[in-house]
């Protein structure tokens, strides 16, 4: 029906909602802050100092999927240097990258390889993918995905004598 449509045309894309990010930071600990906004996917929007202090007000928007845990795992990088983020909700933004995409041609296989949908890839994931995994996942339906990744590698638990 109406579904299997929506999934056979090329332009399926995901929505994604991101939440505005209000804090503040020591100088000193900018660093582990915008690498931790990195990779989370957040992006700064602004950044100012606070007249007589050492402290930054930063602005940054995030996807909400990416803030579950931003708040604990913030405090833990910066030392309790950042304060605790304002999180209030921000826009709805449209994925540039197809969820349902696979390598097809011998020269993206070649470049993405086999394993471009797995978790194990050191490469570039399909962000849009991995989310409707994860929720599918949490709902208990299937995913799919490969039980036994490299079936030369496995080794056999008998005893060799």
């Amino acid at each position: 029906g109406a579904r299997a449509c929506l999934l056979s045309s090329p332009s399926a894309r995901l929505v994604e909602g991101f939440v505005q990010c209000d804090l503040q930071c020591e100088q000193d600990q900018l660093g582990n802050l915008y690498a931790l906004l990195s990779k989370r996917r957040g992006t700064v929007v602004d950044e100012d100092i606070i007249e007589g202090t050492e402290l930054f007000l930063i602005t940054a928007q995030i996807p909400v999927v990416e803030s579950i845990g931003f708040s604990q795992e913030l405090l833990d990088k910066t030392s309790g240097a950042a304060t605790a983020p304002q999180l209030s909700f921000s826009h709805w933004e449209s994925m540039s990258v197809d969820p349902f995409w696979r390598p097809t041609t011998e020269d993206e296989r070649e470049e993405m390889g086999e394993s471009y949908m797995t978790y194990e890839t050191d490469r570039e994931t399909n962000i849009a993918r991995r989310n409707i995994d994860a929720v599918r996942r949490r709902k208990g339906l299937m995913v799919e995905e490969k039980i036994v990744a490299a079936a030369e590698k496995q080794r056999t638990l008998t005893r060799n004598k």
